[in-house]
C-alpha cells in the first residue's frame, strides 16, 4: 500500500508540471527582441502575527518591512484605551510608509515616537472603522509606533503594513511639523511633500544667504486633488507669521508673487498645511491626501525700489510711497490686500490713480489714519467706479499732516448668491501713482458726501470740486449766522463736460423722512452751462449740494466752480 501511494504522488506531480508548461506562450506566438515580457510578480512574504504582550512601549514588538496581522484588545474600562506597541528598525535616511487598517466600531489612531521614545506625531484623521496612513516618515534611526483604539473600545483585528524606500533629495523630511525639524529648502530647487493627514503641517527652512539686495521671492505651491491648501511665511527670529495665503477652493494651488526677502535675516520659514473648506451644510473640515504629493518651489528676482514687497496686508507693514511717486504691485491671491503709506507734511489734497489690472475689478481706498487698524469703517475715500480691466482714481481727498494710508484690493462679486473674491493675477502688475497739492482753501475736501462732512464755504468765495466717482454728492456748509436780517444770496455752479450739474439749497432741518428740507433747486441747463439759485436767506446755516447727471457718469479731469455771493 505504501508503494502504491508513492506512485499516485508521482502521477500528481507530473500532471502539475504539464499544467504549468501549458501556461506559457502558444507555439505560434512570437516575442520580439527588446520587448518586455510579462512582468515577474514578486512572491509576497506571508504576514507576520503580533506577539503579545506589547501594550507598552517597553514591550514593543520588533518589526520590519512587510505586513503584520494583529488584534487590539478591548479597552479595560469606559475611559480606558487599548494599545499595541511596535519598534521599527531601519537604515538612517530611509522613508517609511505606514498604514493601519480600520477596525469596525473603533476610532483607530497611530502615534509615532523616535528611538528615544519622544513623541513625534499622532495621526487620527479617519472616523470609526477607518484606517490611518503616514505616507512618508523619515527615519534617522528607528521608531516606535503605537496603534490605539478609542475610549472604551471593543477592539478587533487589523493589519499594519510597513513599506521602506530610500528618501529622495527633493522630498520633505517627515516629521517636520515644527521649526526645529523644518526641512531645508533652497531657492531654485523644488521640494515634494504630502498633506498626509488632516493636521499635517510641513515646515521648511528657506535659505536667503545667496539673494541679492532688493530681491523678491515667488513661491508656488502646486495643487493637491481635493485639498484646499494654505501657505504661510514666517520670520526666522520669532517664527511670527508674515503672510498667509489660502487657495480659493479645494484642488487649486497657492502662489505668493512678490514676498520681500528680509534684509536682516538669512532665512525664513514656509509652512504648508490644509486649510478648512466647506464640507456639507454649515460644516468645514481639513481634507488630506496621503497618495498625492504637492510640489513647493521658490524662485527670486530683482524687484526694484518701486516694487511692493509682501507682506503688506495691513497698515503696520505698509510700503512707503512718495509724493509724485509710483509703485508697482501684484494681487497674487484672491484675498491679497496691499497697503501703502504716504507721509504728509502740511494739509494737502490727494490725487491717486490705480492702473488697470487684467481680470481684476480693483478697489482703491484712502484709509482714515485713526481707524486704519479697524476691520471695517476705516474708509476715508473709497472708489470702485470702474469695471474689470479698468483704472480707479481718487480725486480731492483731504489729508492731514502725518502718516496717511492707501489700500489696494480686488472687489467682491456675487457668484451663485455668495459674495466672493476668487481671482488673482500672478503675471501682471498694477501701478499706483500719488500726488499731493497743498490745501489752500480753494477746493472741496473729500469726503464731503454727507452733511456732517460738508466743506465750509463763505460769501464771496469760490471753491472747485470734482464730481467723481459716479453718484458723487458734494456738500458745502454756508454759515450766514453773522448777517443782520435777510439778504439776497446767489449760489452758482459752473458746468463741466460729460455731466449736467445740479444745484440744491437745503436747510439743516430735516423732514419726516429724515431728509434735509429743500429750499431751492436748479437743473435747468444742460452740458457746460451754469446753474444758479437766487434766494433771500435769513441768518442761519445752510447746505449746498452739488451733483452730476447721469448718476452713472463722472469726470476726473475737469472741476466745477462753486461761488456764493450777495449782490
Amino acid at each position: 500500500m505504501r508503494v502504491q501511494r508513492y506512485w499516485w504522488l508521482c502521477l500528481v506531480l507530473i500532471a502539475a508540471a504539464c499544467s504549468k508548461k501549458s501556461d506559457g506562450p502558444a507555439p505560434d506566438a512570437t516575442v520580439s527582441a527588446g520587448e518586455p515580457g510579462p512582468a515577474a510578480v514578486p512572491q509576497q512574504a506571508p504576514a507576520r502575527e503580533e506577539a503579545e504582550p506589547n501594550d507598552k512601549l517597553a514591550q514593543a514588538m520588533e518589526i520590519g518591512e512587510g505586513e503584520l496581522v494583529a488584534t487590539l484588545e478591548p479597552a479595560g474600562g469606559p475611559k480606558a484605551t487599548a494599545s499595541d506597541s511596535f519598534h521599527l528598525a531601519a537604515a538612517p535616511g530611509q522613508t517609511c510608509r505606514l498604514s493601519v487598517s480600520g477596525i469596525e466600531g473603533e476610532d483607530v489612531r497611530l502615534t509615532l515616537f523616535d528611538d528615544d521614545r519622544n513623541r513625534l506625531l499622532t495621526v487620527n484623521s479617519g472616523g470609526q472603522g477607518e484606517g490611518e496612513i503616514v505616507p512618508n516618515l523619515t527615519l534617522s534611526r528607528g521608531a516606535y509606533l503605537q496603534v490605539q483604539g478609542g475610549e472604551g473600545g471593543a477592539g478587533g483585528a487589523y493589519r499594519l503594513t510597513v513599506a521602506l524606500r530610500e528618501r529622495g533629495p527633493d522630498e520633505e523630511s517627515e516629521p517636520n511639523e515644527r521649526y526645529s525639524s523644518a526641512t531645508p529648502l533652497v531657492v531654485g530647487k523644488p521640494m515634494r511633500g504630502f498633506v498626509g493627514w488632516a493636521r499635517d503641517e510641513d515646515w521648511y527652512r528657506l535659505s536667503l544667504s545667496d539673494l541679492a539686495p532688493f530681491s523678491v521671492l515667488r513661491i508656488d505651491l502646486q495643487p493637491v486633488e481635493g485639498v484646499r491648501l494654505e501657505l504661510q511665511a514666517a520670520d526666522a527670529g520669532q517664527r511670527a507669521p508674515m503672510l498667509t495665503v489660502r487657495s480659493s477652493e479645494a484642488g487649486k494651488g497657492v502662489a505668493i508673487r512678490n514676498l520681500g526677502a528680509p534684509r536682516d535675516e538669512r532665512e525664513l520659514y514656509l509652512v504648508v498645511r490644509a486649510a478648512r473648506a466647506p464640507e456639507g451644510k454649515g460644516t468645514q473640515a481639513r481634507a488630506f491626501h496621503p497618495e498625492a504629493a504637492y510640489t513647493l518651489s521658490v524662485s527670486s528676482e530683482l524687484g526694484g525700489e518701486d516694487m511692493e514687497r509682501e507682506p503688506d496686508d495691513d497698515a503696520a507693514h505698509a510700503m512707503p510711497v512718495l509724493d509724485g511717486g509710483r509703485v508697482r504691485g501684484y494681487l497674487g491671491a484672491p484675498n491679497d490686500v496691499d497697503w501703502y503709506r504716504v507721509q504728509v507734511e502740511r494739509p494737502g489734497i490727494l490725487a491717486a490713480e490705480l492702473s488697470a489690472l487684467p481680470r481684476i475689478d480693483l478697489v482703491l481706498t484712502v484709509a482714515d489714519p485713526e481707524k486704519k487698524d479697524a476691520a471695517k469703517g476705516f474708509e476715508l475715500c473709497k472708489v470702485n467706479a470702474a469695471a474689470v480691466n479698468e483704472a480707479e482714481i481718487v480725486t480731492g481727498c483731504a489729508l492731514q499732516p502725518g502718516e496717511n494710508f492707501l489700500r489696494v484690493e480686488a472687489a467682491w462679486k456675487k457668484v451663485d448668491g455668495v459674495w466672493v473674491r476668487d481671482v488673482e493675477n500672478l503675471d501682471d502688475t498694477y501701478s499706483l501713482s500719488v500726488s499731493l497739492r497743498t490745501d489752500e482753501g480753494r477746493e472741496e475736501r473729500e469726503p464731503n458726501d454727507a452733511a456732517e462732512r460738508a466743506t465750509p464755504i463763505a460769501v464771496d468765495q469760490t471753491l472747485q470740486g470734482f464730481l467723481h466717482p459716479p453718484g458723487d454728492a458734494d456738500h458745502y456748509l454756508l454759515d450766514l449766522s453773522g448777517q443782520e436780517g435777510p439778504r439776497q444770496t446767489v449760489v452758482e455752479a459752473s458746468g463741466i463736460p460729460k455731466l449736467d450739474v445740479t444745484l440744491a439749497l437745503l436747510s439743516l432741518e430735516k423732514d419726516e423722512r429724515d431728509h434735509h428740507r429743500e429750499i431751492a433747486f436748479a437743473n435747468a441747463q444742460k452740458g457746460e452751462a451754469r446753474e444758479q439759485i437766487q434766494k433771500e436767506l435769513m441768518p442761519g446755516k445752510y447746505l449746498i449740494l452739488v451733483r452730476g447727471l447721469p448718476a452713472n457718469e463722472s469726470n476726473t479731469r475737469d472741476q466745477y466752480r462753486l461761488t456764493v455771493s450777495q449782490p
